[in-house]
């Protein structure tokens, strides 16, 4: 176990944000509760990433051109700027980073807000005849009124919550004057108010103002919707994954509250199009064009930001409510975390993307506003509350990060630290420390990919029968200094494509994938200058994890995800010469291909993605 120099200071930080924060949409049906992001402190991969993000990019942008110049005009006839969006991402990392100039930030984007906010309730910045009507003015509202609402909760904001009240009771006023069709002359009601409903129901457990529940369970029609995974785009935005993940989220929040099983009829239908139906490629997230696909297309418009988002608020809801298989919801939240978000990030953190391909050039978005780069921060800003959950009894540690949590299990309260370099290695140290002797059960999951893990309570080897894909649950009376060790061995697996990757294989250790930067291999000899692309064939048995094993750009990208792990291969189409090539995380901002050729995919070497095989 590395020694735990940094603890002073971490803890340091902890008591800085310590100031009780507000309840987060906790209901009755709830079986885990989320820890407050000002309750943990992350000092791994994760951890740097979210502070990246407030510091390179939060904190860079320029609000006034970016953002408010719109919304203080209103003269706009359509199209979508997000600040509601931004606010919320912005309210989240100020809470994480208990950091003033967040912090001020924050309130200048929800000042403004305010200010710009019409006498009749109406924020944002269309013109007075295309109000409500015009894409996308519902939308951005809905995402206006969650923003406000989360800086009431996290900060304690009265004016926000205020001007959230008057916003939605203008939405309600003139609800029923929207002219018949609207919302299916260019595309359905759900992408055109997509985060109405759950601004709505956010509101109302804010305010505990019943009017507002109702209107999104009655006007959104929540218990009646039922809709199919549409394939690819069907009257422009109807198979959109990231407006069906919308929906269902509403439709959670709002079995928080009443426990109606209709209401998890999406959300499951949802989860096993991802998990069995080929709906998620290797990195964890999917979609082409915005919109639900099955064929493992990996090149273009693929992996949405907002798709990955929504995909972490819905695994994360799904594991409060208790369903769902929580160890399954927690693998696909690490292979998200670990690999498609930070590739949608630019290794400063400046830069973010819309679209991150599997095979083939990434791309920025040209902006700081929209959808996807303002649901980047959301997801950002939310991700040290995915780290660790609680209840009466439990503690699940959820992801594997170095970090402290301040928990509450029942009466007792209980600092959790933990002391790894994971995903680098698979070894990873929790140290309990309840303020008196407690019981209760230390819970984490067993990941999918690990053959052998062993878990070990104060130095002495657990035999409880659990298995790789499961949840470990230990049960005990629990004192200060008690260690769980948990030993995650990582080898090295060729992961068989599925579909359009069929007879190809993509290289994977632990939770992180790995690709190539084709730039930077040469052409392999002057007589065959051929594109990298449709030449490389890695051999399996080739394969060697190195550590450090390139100063140059490999490196920085271990900098920015705090891996530093590389996976030299030899090619083995080329020749005698057989060039070294060196792959690093898919993360690396440069990265274009993450499947390779191989002659014999029936080698015994090759494996299936535990994830996202069969039912």
């Amino acid at each position: 176990m590395k020694l735990r120099a940094e603890l002073g200071t971490i803890l340091a930080a902890v008591a800085c944000c310590a100031a009780p924060a507000a309840d987060l949409g906790m209901h009755r049906n709830d079986e885990w509760r989320s820890v407050p992001v000002d309750r943990v402190r992350l000092n791994g991969p994760l951890g740097r990433r979210v502070a990246l993000t407030a510091t390179n990019n939060l904190m860079k942008i320029d609000l006034e051109g970016a953002f408010f110049k719109p919304f203080r005009e209103k003269k706009s006839g359509g199209g979508f700027i997000g600040l509601g969006k931004f606010l919320d991402g912005a309210a989240y990392l100020a809470k994480y980073m208990c950091d003033p100039a967040v912090t001020a930030r924050k309130n200048e984007i929800a000042r403004v807000l305010v200010e710009t906010q019409g006498e009749d309730g109406y924020i944002g910045y269309f013109a007075p005849g295309a109000c409500l009507k015009a894409l996308w003015d519902l939308h951005e509202m809905g995402f206006i009124l969650q923003g406000l609402v989360s800086d009431w909760e996290l900060f304690g904001e009265k004016r926000s919550l205020e001007a959230a009240r008057k916003a939605a009771d203008y939405i309600m006023r003139n609800w029923t004057s929207l002219p018949d069709g609207w919302e299916f002359n260019f595309i359905t009601d759900r992408e055109t108010t997509l985060g109405l409903g759950h601004g709505f129901i956010r509101l109302a457990a804010a305010t505990g103002e019943r009017k507002y529940l109702d209107f999104a369970r009655n006007e959104r029609a929540l218990l009646d919707w039922n809709a199919p995974i549409v394939l690819g785009r069907g009257k422009m935005y109807y198979g959109q994954a990231y407006g069906y993940l919308g929906t269902v989220l509403e439709q959670l929040e709002l079995y928080g509250q009443e426990a109606n099983p209709k209401l998890l009829r999406t959300s499951f239908r949802a989860l096993d199009h991802m998990t069995h139906n080929d709906g998620l490629l290797i990195d964890g997230t999917g979609g082409i064009a915005e919109c639900w696909t099955d064929d493992q297309d990996g090149e273009g418009d693929v992996g949405e930001t907002c798709f990955i988002t929504y995909q972490f608020l819905f695994y994360d809801r799904l594991l409060r409510l208790g369903q769902g298989d929580a160890a399954q919801l927690g693998d696909l939240m690490e292979r998200l975390a670990l690999n498609a978000l930070p590739a949608a990030q630019s290794r400063d953190g400046r830069r973010l993307r819309y679209y991150t391909p599997i095979n083939g050039h990434r791309k920025y978005w040209g902006s700081d506003s929209y959808c996807c780069p303002n649901n980047f921060r959301r997801a950002m800003g939310r991700l040290p509350g995915y780290v660790y959950y609680e209840k009466d009894g439990a503690i699940l540690a959820n992801l594997f990060e170095a970090s402290t949590a301040q928990l509450d299990v029942g009466t007792a309260k209980v600092r959790v630290t933990c002391d790894t370099d994971y995903p680098v290695s698979g070894k990873v140290f929790y140290t309990l420390d309840p303020e008196r002797p407690a019981q209760f059960a230390f819970m984490f999951r067993l990941p999918k990919w690990c053959k052998e893990p062993k878990v070990l309570v104060n130095g002495k080897l657990v035999t409880y029968p659990c298995a790789p894909g499961e949840m470990m649950s230990l049960p005990r009376v629990w004192k200060k200094g008690d260690v769980v060790a948990i030993d995650l061995p990582m080898e090295i697996r060729c992961v068989k494509g599925r579909k359009r990757q069929s007879g190809r294989f993509a290289v994977m250790r632990g939770p992180l994938l790995y690709a190539l930067d084709t730039n930077r291999v040469k052409t392999f000899e002057k007589a065959h200058p051929l594109d990298a692309a449709t030449v490389i064939r890695l051999d399996p048995a080739q394969l060697v994890f190195k550590p450090n094993a390139d100063g140059g750009r490999s490196a920085l990208c271990g900098t920015a995800i705090a891996t530093r792990a590389n996976v030299i291969a030899s090619d083995w189409c080329i020749g005698p010469n057989d060039p070294e090539v060196l792959l690093t995380e898919f993360a690396d901002e440069d990265n274009t291909l993450t499947y390779f050729r191989t002659p014999v995919i029936q080698n015994p070497l090759f494996v299936d993605d535990e994830l996202f095989v069969g039912k």
